[in-house]
């Protein structure tokens, strides 16, 4: 039996038989087996990737269903010729579990056959289809592992790789960024991403990478001695410390890149100071606003009575304040 599956606008025919399980290979980019052997490079062998997956609980539970169901629903994506399973690595190894109590009755499996000479442009795309943008079942880490192995392998524009996907040009970005970022850091433990996703995209985190060479290694050496307790403490903690202007702020990042200091101290000292409520920041965005160039220049095309009349209320109300401060 044949049939048509279009990956990224081409059409592929496909034939469905089933296949002797023993004659089936693993996909050696599953991400799964990446994200657990902790590498960025290199190919796992087929006994060690079949142990891996084997042992992940959720193929145990997948076993149960295929052996109530007596066979698979959704049948293996298999490359002809090597038969690499394209598509259902965990529905094969599940099969092999239950082989090892009955080989006869689990000896087959159902699958269907893609062209040998398939390109890997279009096995990352159908792979992505399912697991990227379908019904998402690889974690951010591994999605941004097999983005960033894609990358590298192919040397593919990233913004091609993003369309091939279907998925934004930022988002491609940032998941390789932040992968990267562990690659470089000597951490690929997949429980740390979201730390480091967090550590990245705080903006004003971001000041402060810049300009203090340390901080970078000081918090992945934190992450990796579990010293940081959940990835929020990285955007309110450090981050709270780092959206304080001023240099005391300053002092005590520079305090935590060197290691004086963990991020919850720090996140204390600048409690203390009270920089950290929003009445202190809307007022420092206030005056920082009307100090500025651009908007003393605008206010001379404004009407000069309404002005005049807006600063003077102002000027009150200042004062008033002030004057409660001075009596408190």
């Amino acid at each position: 039996m044949s049939e048509k599956l279009t990956i990224g606008k081409k059409e592929y025919v496909i034939l469905e038989k089933e296949i002797r399980q023993s004659d089936l290979r693993f996909y050696p980019e599953n991400p799964r087996v990446y994200s657990i052997l902790n590498v960025s490079d290199g190919i796992p062998e087929q006994d060690e990737i079949e142990e891996i997956i084997t042992n992940m609980e959720h193929v145990k539970q997948l076993k149960l269903s295929i052996e109530a169901n007596g066979g698979l629903i959704d049948p293996l994506i298999v490359r002809d010729g090597d038969n690499v399973v394209l598509e259902g690595n965990s529905r094969l190894a599940a099969y092999r579990l239950l082989a090892r109590k009955d080989p006869t009755k689990w000896g087959k499996v159902k699958c269907k056959i893609l062209p040998g000479d398939i390109s890997e442009s279009a096995i990352f795309t159908l792979l992505g289809q399912y697991h990227i943008i379908g019904r998402k079942d690889w974690s951010p880490f591994e999605q941004a592992g097999y983005l960033y192995r894609r990358l590298k392998s192919s040397e593919v524009p990233i913004e091609y790789i993003a369309q091939e996907l279907g998925i934004t040009e930022s988002s491609a970005k940032n998941y390789i960024k932040v992968y990267s970022f562990m690659v470089d850091n000597g951490d690929l433990r997949s429980e740390h991403w979201s730390y480091y996703d967090e550590y990245l995209k705080n903006m004003s985190i971001k000041k402060y990478r810049e300009t203090n060479a340390n901080l970078d290694s000081k918090i992945v050496e934190e992450v990796k001695k579990g010293n940081i307790a959940q990835a929020a403490d990285i955007r309110n903690k450090l981050g709270g410390i780092a959206k304080v202007t001023g240099k005391t702020a300053n002092r005590i990042m520079a305090e935590i890149s060197e290691g004086k200091i963990d991020i919850y101290t720090g996140f204390e000292r600048i409690e203390d100071t009270g920089k950290t409520g929003n009445i202190y920041q809307m007022l420092y965005k206030f005056r920082n606003k009307i100090n500025e160039n651009d908007f003393r220049n605008k206010i001379k095309y404004e009407d000069q009575k309404q002005v005049h009349f807006e600063l003077s209320k102002i000027k009150k109300a200042i004062e008033k304040l002030l004057n409660e401060l001075d009596k408190k």
